[in-house]
């Protein structure tokens, strides 16, 4: 690790204490760098970015009220922060069924109309090939490939060692690969 990524996460540590003693702008500092990321995870888990707004928020609500509780435990606060998102997001699906919004698809013929309807296509089946994989494949991928997290940095949200992430990314991958299949591939 290079001196600069030791002062940096000594620096973190020691905003997340102060923000451990109250400290409200240390929180608050720790909202500014932390909550676009865990909005960007939300909108994505959701689908639907207004929602994603208030799920992050209450987040951010939750973290304030509980991070008098938190402890260095060798897991980075941010990996705490998107243990709570997650959270959210399984609370959130416990209480409604997810839908799909189609905002955005636009039908009128243009030059580029095939190509938006055939990237709205692949977008349209892959969406609907992973809402058919389990939760843990679905959570896997999305860390991977969208939010382009680490194994190491998924086994911290997920609370799951490195090379168990790695094993369950591959049999994601295969499962999405056969889920795509079975819905014709893609376009």
């Amino acid at each position: 690790m290079s001196a600069s990524a030791s002062d940096s996460e000594q620096a973190l540590t020691a905003l997340v204490d102060r923000a451990r003693e109250g400290d409200a702008d240390a929180f608050g500092a720790l909202y500014d760098r932390y909550q676009p990321e865990i909005l960007r995870y939300l909108t994505h888990q959701l689908r639907n970015a207004d929602l994603a707004e208030d799920l992050a928020q209450q987040v951010f609500l939750k973290a304030w009220q509980a991070i008098p509780r938190y402890q260095h435990r060798g897991v980075p606060f941010k990996a705490w922060l998107y243990r709570m998102a997650r959270n959210q997001v399984i609370d959130n699906f416990r209480k409604q069924r997810p839908t799909t919004d189609l905002e955005g698809v636009d039908p009128a013929v243009e030059p580029e109309a095939e190509e938006r309807v055939l990237a709205a296509e692949r977008i349209s089946r892959l969406r609907a090939a992973m809402d058919r994989l389990s939760p843990d494949h679905c959570e896997v991928l999305v860390l991977r490939f969208l939010m382009e997290k680490s194994a190491a940095e998924i086994g911290a949200v997920m609370a799951r060692k490195e090379v168990t992430v790695r094993g369950l990314q591959m049999r994601a991958l295969r499962a999405l690969r056969k889920e795509l299949e079975a819905i014709g591939g893609m376009p």
